[in-house]
């Protein structure tokens, strides 16, 4: 099975170098008590970490793989 998260239609495709990606941060949540979560460009990537550089303010960061997702996935068909 490939890395991702389970959703309804299938698995969650995990961002490349240079994609843009949802960043989720299980540990701050938003006035409605949900995750918070953030867009960011991936600059690079390991097994398990990706360097994210933050859409909102530039900040650069390192976040787990299974706290990221693609930001639009296209359907190949």
């Amino acid at each position: 099975m490939a890395a991702g998260w389970l959703e309804d239609d299938g698995i969650r495709k995990q961002p490349s170098i240079g994609d843009l990606a949802i960043c989720v941060d299980v540990a701050k949540k938003d006035a409605r008590g949900h995750n918070r979560r953030f867009i960011g460009l991936v600059l690079d990537k390991s097994i398990t970490i990706c360097k994210i550089q933050v859409v909102d303010s530039g900040e650069e960061t390192y976040w787990p793989m299974t706290a990221t997702y693609l930001w639009k996935e296209t359907n190949e068909y």
